[in-house]
């Protein structure tokens, strides 16, 4: 260890020495072109001098903040104490060892930062790289570490360079479209925020841009005058770049999770893949995707951004020095002097791009198998392990996968599919009210894919399914119908066919009177055609068009559960109450035989609790368990000891009289497993 910060220091030593060297000659240089030309001509070539001057500046003062880091690490090496314990042989460093030595490479604290902060920063530095509940490599390969601090230096060179330009930005036209002209500035003018100033609406669901007919990020800036549009998801071209995002995400959770080396990562057809290298290692399980999904997850979560960034051939070979495969092909394919890479968290890919705004824009997504397969496909290089995965900007379209991830025939409709998901909705904090709206909520979402002869009785299967659910809460509902929009998605002849059932809200009024839209039953004439989904129909024509029916009942899980607590008032039926039963025994004496009670109940599934208050008289007891809306309410004294029973009423004070506890569990599950909204009546 001593050795190597040594070798380190020295090196950073020279180049410090040797960079100093530098900029006093390009000083000397300076003054020597003032004094020839004047003070007030400036030279294109005295303006370059000027910015290499300043870019070395800057390299000098973050040489000189490394080495005072490795100092300062140094110096806090040589002060533990000659007798300390180590888990690991002399040698080894631990995985947290490593971890610190990586940050104090990334992470380095000037002198003049205040303490306070610098606190802050270790405290949220100990917790290490990718400590987000998910299983990964601990500490991360070196190589990820060694490859972010190349990339910086270079991010730091490449801001500075694009700084320059905005400072001497001009003012460029955007045209849209539908002909609209917007004004920008170029280097600074991004396509998101031209996107904002039409509508967030459109910014946030817009996935990537074309400009000029060219692919391009939304947050990379406009160069010139062009033509801007804005691309959401049902683009072809949008998927693809969605998918290929969703795949750098895959990338940098096999990174953490394999260590291996990256190969290929492009988007296909339905989803995406990533190649990799294991050398040595055993190949990818099934029963790895659950982990590799979680650190997806927590990749979606931090809303890592998408950086481009243009580096030199080179460069790009030393980057990528530990990687075979990415330095064959800047060797093999890579023709100009430079190309771009991409950055998303720790992962530095060989990419032409472009890439969604950030990770967080990928909102579901699956890996849903793996397989073996060579360099290239040739039979005689490496052999690789293959991930897919499949992503959507939301989990419903997720269904439409399934139906057509192979072709289906009209003996298979209809098909019912089902999931109890959570959604996420961009709701504005003054819409947001207790459960009733929220931005994330559960949602009981199925999708039947049917043929238009089926509309009829599927539709009728789904509202008989929407009574038996209302009548369970005994709820009264509205229908409310809707029909089809002006700018309409498929053929009229279709529309007119099914628009007297073309989507109905169903509404239901709550306790004060207010009315909730909870189910929905909606017919879709346009996901089929925008996913391009098919059956083969009974003439073997293998291009028929289904038609997907929407249905949820419950519709948001939160918002009923907050209809049903106001409805309600405290008073839940028994099937659903979170409090069933209330044991109370006569005198301290009998609080064993109460618990016996009480045990059992809740051992045959339902809330039981016993009160052991010696300090409350029976009927002290009875009255709390009637105000806390216990369903009913078990006596039980010396008598009721004797016959193993229980004197049961209910918390409407209705005294059904002595029963056995056999007895009492019986009546009780039948009310239970039949939902009856009156069980203290019909006990």
């Amino acid at each position: 260890m001593a050795e190597c910060l040594a070798a380190r220091l020295a090196a950073q030593e020279d180049q410090i020495h040797l960079l100093t060297r530098e900029i006093s000659t390009l000083r000397d240089g300076l003054c020597r072109g003032l004094d020839a030309v004047g003070a007030g001509v400036v030279t294109p070539e005295l303006e370059t001098l000027r910015t290499e001057n300043e870019k070395l500046k800057y390299r000098l003062l973050h040489l000189r903040r490394g080495l005072q880091a490795e100092l300062e690490l140094e110096e806090a090496q040589g002060r533990r104490q000659p007798g300390a314990k180590w888990d690991t042989a002399p040698g080894k460093s631990t995985g947290k060892d490593q971890q610190r030595n990586n940050r104090a490479d990334n992470k380095v604290a000037t002198p003049d930062t205040k303490s306070g902060d610098k606190n802050k920063k270790e405290k949220k530095q100990e917790k290490g790289p990718g400590d987000g509940g998910a299983k990964e490599l601990k500490p991360w390969p070196t190589y990820i570490n060694e490859r972010l601090s190349l990339y910086e230096e270079l991010k730091r060179e490449s801001d500075a360079l694009l700084a320059q330009k905005a400072a001497h930005s001009k003012p460029i036209t955007v045209e849209l479209p539908d002909g609209r002209k917007m004004a920008g500035k170029a280097w600074v003018t991004t396509p998101y925020q031209l996107a904002s100033d039409i509508s967030q609406g459109l910014a946030d669901n817009a996935v990537i841009s074309r400009v000029n007919g060219e692919l391009w990020d939304l947050d990379r800036p406009l160069e010139q005058d062009c033509s801007l549009e804005i691309l959401r998801f049902d683009n072809e071209d949008a998927q693809a770049v969605y998918w290929h995002s969703s795949a750098h995400i895959l990338g940098e959770a096999m990174e953490r999770f394999y260590g291996g080396c990256l190969c290929y990562g492009p988007p296909i057809e339905n989803g995406f893949y990533y190649d990799m290298f294991l050398d040595g290692q055993k190949g990818v399980s099934s029963t790895e995707f659950g982990d590799l999904e979680g650190l997806c997850k927590n990749v979606v979560k931090e809303k890592q951004p998408f950086e481009r960034l243009e580096i030199s051939k080179e460069t790009l070979l030393k980057m990528f020095k530990y990687n075979k495969f990415k330095c064959r092909i800047l060797n093999e394919k890579v023709t100009t002097p430079t190309t771009t890479v991409y950055r998303c968290g720790p992962l530095i890919d060989l990419c032409r791009g472009p890439h969604v705004r950030h990770t967080g824009k990928i909102k579901a997504m699956k890996i849903y198998k793996n397989s073996s397969t060579y360099w290239e496909g040739r039979s005689d290089m490496e052999t690789l392990q293959r991930i897919y995965g499949i992503s959507f900007p939301d989990s419903k379209m997720l269904k439409d996968l399934m139906f057509s991830h192979r072709p289906r025939s009209w003996r298979e409709l209809p098909l019912r599919l089902a999931d109890f998901g959570v959604l996420h909705r961009n709701e504005l904090s003054g819409t947001l009210t207790g459960l009733t709206r929220v931005r994330r909520f559960q949602q009981d979402d199925a999708h039947i894919f049917c043929t238009m002869e089926q509309i009829e009785s599927e539709m009728k299967g789904c509202l008989d399914f929407l009574r038996c659910v209302y009548d369970v809460f005994g709820f009264s509902f509205q229908l409310h119908l809707s029909t089809r929009p002006e700018k309409y998605l498929g053929d009229i002849s279709v529309w007119n066919q099914a628009e007297k059932v073309n989507q109905i809200d169903i509404k239901i009024k709550d306790a004060i009177g207010r009315y909730h839209q909870c189910a929905t039953i909606q017919l879709d004439f346009q996901l089929p055609i925008r996913f391009n989904l098919t059956f083969v129909g009974k003439d073997g024509d293998d291009k028929v068009r289904p038609v997907i029916i929407h249905r949820a009942i419950l519709g948001s899980v939160e918002r009923m559960i907050a209809i049903l607590t106001e409805n309600y008032a405290g008073k839940w039926p028994l099937w659903i109450s979170p409090r069933q039963v209330m044991v109370v025994p006569v005198n301290p004496s009998l609080e064993d035989y109460a618990k016996m009670v009480c045990k059992q109940f809740t051992e045959a599934g339902f809330m039981a609790d016993a009160d052991l208050d010696s300090g409350c008289l029976l009927n002290k007891k009875i009255r709390n368990a009637q105000l806390a809306q216990y369903n009913f309410i078990l006596v039980v004294g010396e008598k009721e000891k004797m016959t193993n029973s229980v004197n049961v009423r209910t918390r409407d004070n209705k005294v059904h009289g002595e029963l056995s506890v056999a007895e009492v569990l019986a009546r009780l599950t039948l009310l239970k497993q039949s939902r009856c909204r009156s069980a203290e009546e019909e006990f």
